[in-house]
């Protein structure tokens, strides 16, 4: 593999990871704060900053050689060629995805396990088992973050579990480009 082919890798699979952020976690998080006040200047606001978003993280996935060329990451190496062994591209983006999957079960499950407990707390005492108003569940914001942190979990879990499918099928993507 050369060390263009694995920064082309490394820049997709960050664009992927940042895309997937951007899309289950900005904007759902940013909508809830629409909810409580509607302004409709904050929420073109948060419109355009994930337009802006999604526009940048789609260039890492789709021009990554132009990026690659602009910052010249490629070159000032010794050997034009990286030896990984047994590993060749698809064996890379296979181990990158398991990491992101992981990466996701483990930034949100303390989180989801989190609002599991204040949701059935607040099922067992209405008023709460203690008196502090700051630890109260059962706002619009809690059940939304809730949510985010359960579908961030779904997602982990069909990264690490379809980590194959999801390289064979991105290989392919890229092939028809």
């Amino acid at each position: 593999m050369t060390k263009r082919d694995f920064f082309r890798i490394i820049i997709k699979l960050f664009g992927l990871y940042a895309l997937i952020l951007t899309i289950f976690t900005y904007i759902p998080t940013n909508i809830s704060y629409v909810a409580y006040q509607f302004e409709p200047i904050v929420l073109l606001w948060i419109f355009g900053v994930a337009a802006l978003t999604v526009l940048i993280y789609t260039l890492l996935i789709r021009k990554t050689d132009l990026i690659i060329d602009f910052l010249k990451i490629d070159k000032g190496f010794d050997d034009e060629r990286i030896e990984f062994g047994n590993f060749n591209s698809q064996k890379i983006m296979q181990l990158a995805l398991i990491l992101i999957g992981g990466f996701l079960i483990i930034d949100y499950l303390p989180q989801f396990l989190q609002y599991t407990y204040l949701a059935f707390k607040k099922e067992v005492s209405p008023s709460g088992l203690n008196q502090l108003e700051e630890f109260s569940f059962g706002k619009t914001k809690d059940y939304l973050d809730w949510a985010i942190s359960g579908i961030n979990l779904i997602i982990g879990y069909i990264l690490l579990t379809n980590y194959n499918r999801i390289t064979n099928w991105i290989n392919k993507k890229e092939k028809n480009v």
